[in-house]
C-alpha cells in the first residue's frame, strides 16, 4: 500500500529539502547519520546497502499530480520525477520495519557527482552487497560492469530478469569499494521526459522483493568482479566545465542528458526516445 500524500510530498521536494527531510527520517529511525557534500549516509544493522538519488532532471516541481487508481499509474504535466523519487520513497518506506545501510546521493542526473564525492569521503561500508533502486520498468536487474556470476544468480532468484543499462551511481561505488551491486526496477517509465509515469504496482512489487532479500539471513558477501570488456568499452572519461561525467562509448560521447553522434551532433535522450521508442538508463 502506498501513502499517496507522503509520496506526493517526496515527489514535490527540491533536492535540498529532500536531503533535509531524509536526514530527519534517518535520525527518527535512530541511524548514525553522515551528512556531507554530495551524499547522506545512514549506517544500519542489516549488512546490505540501499541506494537512491535525490535529484531529478525536471526544472519545475510537479505541481499537478494525477493518479489513475484502476491502472495504478501516476503522472504530472510538469514531469513527475519518479527517477528517482520512487527509489527514495521505497527506501523510506522500508525503514519502518528494517534497518539496512542507506545512501542517498545528490546530482546523479548530471554525472553521478554525489557518488564520486562519496567514494572519496566515506570509508568502505561493511555490507554484503549494494542495491540501487533507480531502474525504469518492472523486474529488471542491471549489473553494469559487475560480473560476479554468483551475485547475478542470487539476485535473479528473487524474480528479476537480467537487462543492460548505461550508467548509474553504483558504477562509481562498486569498483572503488570492491562490493558487488545491482540496480533494480522501481516502476517509472519514460524517464527524463514530461510524460514520465510511475506504475505504483511495479514499485510495490520491487518493495516486497527487497524485503525478501533483506530477510534472507543466509545471503553472502559478494565482491566486485569487473567484466573483461569494461576497460576497453569505457576506455576514456572526461569531466567537462559543467562537471558532467562523459564516458567515450565506441567513438560516441554520451552522458545522462544525451549523446554526440558520429557527426558531432548532440542528441538529447528525450528526442532519442521520441524517435525510437526506446529509453536508456
Amino acid at each position: 500500500m502506498v501513502k499517496y500524500d507522503f509520496f506526493k510530498k517526496i515527489l514535490r521536494f527540491s533536492q535540498k529539502d529532500l536531503k533535509d527531510y531524509c536526514e530527519k527520517m534517518l535520525e527518527y529511525y535512530e541511524y548514525e547519520v553522515t551528512n556531507d557534500d554530495g551524499f547522506l549516509y545512514g549506517k544500519g544493522d542489516i549488512p546490505i546497502m540501499l541506494v537512491a538519488h535525490m535529484d531529478t532532471v525536471h526544472k519545475e516541481k510537479p505541481k499537478d499530480i494525477y493518479f489513475d487508481t484502476e491502472q495504478g499509474i501516476m503522472w504530472s504535466p510538469q514531469g513527475i520525477g519518479g527517477d528517482d523519487r520512487c527509489g527514495v520513497y521505497t527506501i523510506l518506506k522500508l525503514l519502518k520495519h528494517y534497518k539496512p545501510h542507506v545512501l542517498f546521493l545528490e546530482d546523479e542526473e548530471i554525472g553521478c557527482v554525489g557518488a564520486r564525492k562519496c567514494v572519496k569521503k566515506l570509508e568502505k561500508p561493511d555490507v554484503k552487497f549494494i542495491i540501487e533502486l533507480d531502474r525504469r520498468g518492472r523486474n529488471d536487474c542491471v549489473f553494469y560492469s559487475c560480473d560476479n556470476k554468483d551475485f547475478k544468480d542470487y539476485i535473479k532468484s528473487f524474480g528479476f530478469e537480467l537487462q543492460h543499462g548505461t550508467y548509474s551511481d553504483i558504477c562509481e561505488l562498486s569498483p572503488e569499494w570492491d562490493i558487488a551491486s545491482v540496480n533494480l526496477s522501481i516502476g517509472y517509465k519514460r524517464e527524463h521526459t514530461n510524460i514520465e509515469t510511475i506504475n505504483v504496482n511495479y514499485m510495490l512489487e520491487t518493495y516486497q522483493k527487497v524485503i525478501n532479500i533483506l530477510e534472507d539471513t543466509e545471503s553472502q558477501y559478494y565482491d566486485y568482479q569487473e567484466e573483461e570488456w569494461y576497460q576497453t568499452y569505457y576506455s576514456t572519461t572526461t569531466i567537462d566545465k559543467e562537471n558532467t561525467f562523459k564516458p567515450y562509448r565506441e567513438g560516441n560521447r554520451w552522458n545522462n542528458n544525451g549523446y554526440w553522434d558520429d557527426d558531432g551532433k548532440f542528441v538529447n535522450w528525450e528526442d532519442y526516445s521520441k524517435n525510437t521508442g526506446d529509453y536508456y538508463y
